[in-house]
């Protein structure tokens, strides 16, 4: 371990309520070989002000950005992974860090450590979380109770959101250096969708099941937290909101071509597959889903309901599909 080095990547908006809390559990890693590098989007209440009185005690800080691109929560982590690009640093371990959230003391120590074992390939580790409400307090959840994260096939990631929280993932250098980060032009993808689908392409993904992340559930959340369905819930869903279940769909399939197309790392077989498989529907669709053994839920119904709206193509009625 001696002169390895990590790095912390921060997004930050409008984050004073909470930004203090997740700073102190930094602070308070065991592991304290980091830098930080943070991209604020031009927030208006004093979450500038906490981060330069941190920076004053704390040299690890090491750069403020100011978003001058295409805001919104996407573009701002992009923001801040283009400058670490820039910077040509070599770092051992790259980590990602949300405002308003808690590690745990041992979190970025407990992802090290499997990253040493595992430095032989392009390596992601991410890890379970444990809920807690606006004020702190711990709701008895983790994101595991309220969904299965664990991702079994690699290539599930291009069919769910469910699976790799930005805030929970670690990865190692050859991952990193495989990932050509674009300037913050107007990116449609998430960071963690970005750097998971990179990993399940060009190399290995590991589930640790511990909550090493305290997760804050508040109004200003970007991201909501799927849920797991009975037979009852799943028709209701159907019935009351189907709408919303397109428009989901289509969001991630828009993703999917949006990370192929600009996905300049390599092609591979199966992301033409995949590309073709949206794209064209019907038949291929079906016989692409059980090549590559697509299974997302334990949900027969959940399945089904998958290959229905990829065969019939449904998603394109999405506005949001259209609208892209």
């Amino acid at each position: 371990m001696k002169n390895k080095k990590a790095v912390i990547m921060m997004a930050t908006y409008n984050g004073a309520q909470y930004l203090k809390q997740q700073l102190c559990s930094l602070e308070k890693q065991s592991f304290k070989e980091w830098d930080l590098y943070v991209s604020d989007d031009g927030s208006t209440d004093q979450t500038m002000n906490i981060l330069l009185s941190f920076q004053k005690k704390d040299n690890r800080l090491k750069k403020i950005i100011v978003n001058t691109g295409t805001h919104g929560a996407f573009n701002n982590y992009f923001n801040v992974m283009y400058f670490v690009k820039k910077l040509n640093k070599k770092y051992d371990y790259y980590f990602y860090c949300d405002q308003d959230d808690i590690w745990r003391e041992n979190k970025m120590q407990i992802e090290i450590d499997h990253i040493n074992k595992n430095n032989d390939v392009p390596y992601l580790c991410y890890s379970n979380l444990e809920l807690i409400d606006s004020k702190g307090k711990k709701l008895c959840r983790t994101m595991n109770d309220e969904t299965d994260i664990v991702l079994k096939n690699p290539y599930n990631i291009f069919f769910s959101y469910r699976y790799i929280w930005g805030t929970t993932m670690a990865h190692n250098l050859k991952l990193w250096g495989k990932m050509i980060i674009l300037p913050n032009k107007g990116l449609n993808i998430s960071h963690d969708n970005f750097v998971g689908k990179t990993a399940a392409i060009l190399g290995r993904i590991e589930y640790i099941d511990l909550p090493l992340v305290l997760y804050r559930r508040h109004g200003n959340n970007v991201s909501d937290i799927p849920t797991k369905y009975n037979l009852l819930k799943f028709f209701k869903k159907i019935i009351f909101q189907f709408p919303n279940i397109i428009n989901n769909h289509a969001k991630i399939y828009w993703d999917d071509l949006y990370f192929i197309d600009h996905d300049v790392i390599t092609t591979t077989s199966f992301l033409t597959e995949l590309k073709k498989c949206i794209t064209q529907g019907g038949f291929y669709s079906i016989t692409f889903l059980k090549k590559y053994n697509i299974v997302t839920s334990q949900s027969i119904v959940s399945e089904l309901s998958i290959k229905v709206i990829l065969f019939l193509k449904l998603y394109k009625l999405s506005p949001f599909f259209k609208n892209k």
